[in-house]
This record gives structure tokens, sequence and C-alpha cells, in this order.
């Protein structure tokens, strides 16, 4: 057998035992994993907070949020809400591309260690409300696409010959 056809072959064995999802699935999925991740991260943030400053460190923490929701999150959600509808049915754990997945890890470990090093509770707090606000405010994106009815097909475009 050529090399195309061993890897051909691979391939397909290989996807036989791929966990495959339709658009709904993944996009709940996403929803999901944004919902789940803000809300510890909002929870660790208001338990953060010290009294004396309590109100005013949460109204900024929720306006860095808001801010981070509006020019970078849900630009970001968009993106995977289409990258989810032009995939269809697909490998469930690609609702998110691989620089997702390395960038959701990679925010892990830096909120890991940002918990763990001796950087002031309050400005923890700030930090954790600020992103946790932001991951929720831009949830709704990946929550409406979920209820809205699926998109259309988007007719290929014409060859340019």
């Amino acid at each position: 057998m050529t090399d195309s056809k061993t890897d051909s072959l691979a391939r397909r064995g290989a996807s036989r035992f791929t966990p495959r999802a339709g658009q709904r699935v993944q996009l709940f999925s996403a929803a999901a994993m944004w919902a789940i991740g803000a809300a510890i991260l909002l929870v660790r943030g208001v338990g953060f907070l010290h009294d004396n400053l309590y109100l005013a460190l949460l109204a900024l923490a929720v306006a860095l949020g808001v801010v981070k929701s509006r020019y970078l999150l849900d630009r970001v959600a968009r993106k995977a809400v289409l990258r989810i509808h032009d995939r269809g049915r697909a490998c469930y754990f690609g609702f998110f591309s691989w620089k997702s997945w390395l960038f959701v890890v990679l925010m892990m470990g830096g909120g890991i260690l940002l918990r763990h090093s001796a950087l002031p509770r309050d400005i923890l707090a700030v930090l954790y409300v600020g992103v946790g606000t932001g991951l929720a405010l831009a949830d709704r994106i990946f929550w409406t696409a979920l209820v809205s009815p699926a998109p259309a097909i988007k007719p290929a475009a014409p060859d340019s010959e």
C-alpha cells in the first residue's frame, strides 16, 4: 500500500472513534463552558473582596468586564459560533479551535499562578470579577445562537474562471 492509502485508512479508522456532535450540542457545550468559567471567576473574585472597598472595586471590575466583553470577547464568541455553524456535525471538542483550547489552558494556568502569588487580593478580585463579567456578558452570543433557528446554508462562491 502507498503512504497516502495508509494515511487515508488510518484517518478513517481513527474517525470512527472520534466523538461527533451536531451544531446545537456544540453550541450548548461552548455556552456552558463559558458560563461555568464565568461563574467560577465571579465567585472567587467576589470572595477576594474586602468590606472597606467592596462596592468601589466591584464597580470597577464590572466596568472592566463590560469593556472586555464589548471589545474582545464578543468577537471571539461570534467567531466560535461561525466556526460551529461552518463545521456542522463534527468532532465534539472542535467547537473551539486548537488555538482557543490552548488559550483556555494558558488562562487557567495564569489564573492559578495569580491566585497563588503575592498579589493583593483586592487586585485579584478586580481581575477575576472583570474577566468573569466579560465572559458572562459575551456568553449571551452562544445562548442566542443556540435558541435561534439554524442559519441557512451559505451558497458556495462562484468559481472565478
